[in-house]
């Protein structure tokens, strides 16, 4: 008797506590497969090395997908970068991710990612926090998109254990691009240096 091929589930979910590729630790990559773009809001449930649940640890998401907000285009994803706070936050070395709710909306499907990258004065990308002065935003889609974009603070790396977000700051405005643009956004100069990576997510329009 033949098996049926199982169906890909509708969204999957993809936890790095530690990056092999000198990109941030602890990010969640959401990805849809359906047509349909949605708002999803998550759940965390922490865990140690021993798979024993955290209670007292508090889960959030840099780009805010345990409030809802974000959107998860269709047949496209959605990263954000978890931060663990409270009791035992130390401890965490794994997550359980649960999809709460997801709600449709009317939203294009990407056509190509939209990018967000640090940039030096001479508008050229950069890793060195201490030449990071802007932030280059590419949107190569042929429709416009609002993007909403936040500046991480990293805590000192130890040894074999995931690089902590100390702090997450979110810009102001969201960025209204039009289709096939780019812009750059100017930091202040007391800034430089603080902040060691840059990080972004889809928002409805906030423009007709």
């Amino acid at each position: 008797m033949r098996r049926r091929a199982r169906k890909p589930p509708p969204f999957s979910v993809r936890y790095t506590p530690i990056a092999t590729d000198g990109w941030l630790d602890q990010v969640l990559t959401i990805q849809n497969a359906t047509e349909v773009s949605v708002v999803p809001t998550l759940t965390f449930i922490p865990f140690d090395v021993y798979g024993r649940e955290l209670p007292h640890v508090t889960t959030r998401g840099v780009n805010g997908s345990h409030l809802g907000g974000p959107v998860l285009p269709a047949g496209g994803s959605l990263v954000d970068v978890l931060r663990f706070d409270g009791q035992g936050s130390e401890l965490v070395r794994g997550v359980r991710v649960e999809l709460a709710q997801a709600q449709e909306v009317d939203h294009a499907a990407l056509e190509h990612e939209v990018t967000t990258v640090m940039i030096d004065l001479d508008q050229k990308a950069t890793a060195d926090p201490d030449s990071f002065w802007g932030i280059g935003v590419v949107n190569p889609n042929s429709f416009g998109v609002t993007v909403r974009i936040s500046l991480v603070e990293l805590e000192d790396r130890a040894p074999n254990l995931p690089r902590q977000v100390r702090e997450a700051v979110t810009l102001q405005e969201d960025v209204d691009m039009a289709s096939a643009s780019n812009h750059v956004v100017w930091l202040p100069e007391d800034v430089r240096g603080q902040f060691h990576r840059v990080v972004h997510h889809l928002r409805m329009p906030t423009y007709v």
